[in-house]
């Protein structure tokens, strides 16, 4: 690899590369705006991150007003109000667990029918257990909020270190054509 100087401005670049015959100029305009590239992926990323984040609120928000519409109905603590908060937690059941909930504490017995299908049968619940329960959905999608203004921030970030790149670019291949001129009136 050689490098040979035309001018003090001017490098005859690197021979055998992209760069050859650019100007220095020219060629950090080119990393500049490669960078910047890189930086609007980045942030494209985290948008999808974000939306999947916001998603899986909605979902999580979702899951928990359907609960509540069934739920609010059960209004005592007799043992039938048990055994019906338990039903309806079961018709939530896996839902729940792929939305990611942690259904550890939702106790039910699992057991198999005589053609295989899978059968729960969710214990009682009181209303108090049951406050415990959807406070901690609530607490879940409040979370994939909270991470989203967090999330926020660094996309900022990266918008605002592309915006940087390709200015930056932008003013070198200016520098460069400014130098160019000159040469030519000379």
């Amino acid at each position: 690899m050689t490098i040979s100087v035309g001018s003090a401005s001017y490098v005859n670049a690197i021979k055998g590369t992209e760069f050859e015959g650019m100007s220095i100029q020219m060629m950090a305009a080119m990393v500049m705006l490669e960078v910047g590239a890189t930086k609007k992926k980045e942030a494209e990323n985290k948008i999808a991150e974000m939306k999947a984040q916001n998603d899986r609120a909605k979902q999580l928000n979702n899951l928990l007003d359907r609960m509540n519409a069934q739920l609010g109905a059960v209004t005592k603590d007799e043992d039938d109000d048990k055994k019906k908060r338990g039903e309806i937690l079961g018709q939530f059941y896996l839902e729940a667990r792929a939305l990611g909930v942690d259904t550890s504490n939702w106790e039910f017995s699992k057991y198999e029918l005589n053609n295989g299908v899978e059968k729960y049968t969710f214990k009682g619940k009181t209303a108090e257990q049951i406050r415990a329960i959807t406070s901690q959905i609530q607490h879940m999608a409040e979370n994939c909020n909270s991470d989203n203004q967090t999330q926020m921030v660094k996309l900022q970030d990266f918008m605002g270190q592309y915006n940087s790149f390709v200015s930056g670019a932008s003013d070198q291949i200016k520098n460069a054509n400014q130098i160019l001129q000159g040469l030519a009136k000379n």
